[in-house]
């Protein structure tokens, strides 16, 4: 597996959910077009140094129904996107990167605005993999501010890290898969780590912490918790 492999493998997922008796119960085949043809366009991103990496995803900004739908801890959107950027600040060092696994803004704040502020925000770089609110309705990107986008990110180690904005049906062998999308969901008993920032406590966590998740999720070793954060706790990471 590599960063080509894994873009050719989501692709195909995301083409067959696409098909007829596709799509999932949230969303419609509809949804998986857009996606499928946003990726065939876009290259897989590229992370130099993975050590000083932070991630998260689904910052949904601006969005207030996904407090309502998520439950989470904010009065209203202005309230969350405040707290966000906050804690973004608090976490990333200026000579980090973050990773942004999908679906950054909604609403109002898919604006000239975020996106400098994207820009401005802490971190020597930003990379983006595209998810489906990324998007617009005919699969053409509608956000800006990052250094890189891709549809993809390969993180090479022990084990490998595939990072896919929708989580992969079938991981391939000796993977774990960090995906957004899933929001509040349970963790998995899976090769998957959900980097939702509802899983997060709305903050971004440092690659090396979901490695060292990683390591045990691959050998089937699930540790004790409702939540990623609480997961990665349970093993002193």
């Amino acid at each position: 597996m590599d960063a080509q492999a894994l873009k050719q493998h989501y692709e195909a997922e995301l083409e067959a959910r696409s098909r007829p008796g596709g799509g999932d119960p949230r969303h419609g085949r509809r949804m998986f077009r857009a996606m499928l043809k946003a990726c065939r366009a876009l290259p897989p991103c590229h992370l130099e140094d993975p050590d000083s990496a932070w991630v998260w995803s689904d910052l949904h900004l601006g969005h207030d129904n996904i407090i309502r739908y998520t439950n989470r801890p904010f009065a209203n959107a202005p309230v969350m996107d405040a707290s966000l950027y906050r804690n973004w600040e608090a976490t990333v060092g200026a000579a980090d990167t973050l990773i942004f696994v999908g679906d950054v803004a909604m609403r109002y704040a898919v604006s000239d605005e975020t996106w400098q502020r994207i820009r401005n925000g802490r971190g020597t770089s930003k990379h983006l993999v595209v998810g489906n609110h990324d998007l617009k309705g005919s699969g053409g990107l509608r956000v800006d501010g990052f250094d890189e986008i891709g549809s993809v990110l390969y993180v090479d180690g022990d084990p490998p890290l595939v990072f896919t904005h929708i989580p992969l049906t079938r991981v391939p062998d000796g993977c774990v898969n960090v995906h957004g999308h899933t929001h509040n969901d349970a963790p998995r008993v899976s090769p998957h780590i959900n980097v939702s920032v509802e899983q997060l406590d709305y903050r971004p966590v440092a690659l090396p912490r979901l490695r060292a998740l990683a390591a045990h999720v691959v050998a089937e070793q699930y540790p004790a918790g409702a939540t990623t954060l609480e997961r990665i706790a349970a093993i002193g990471a």
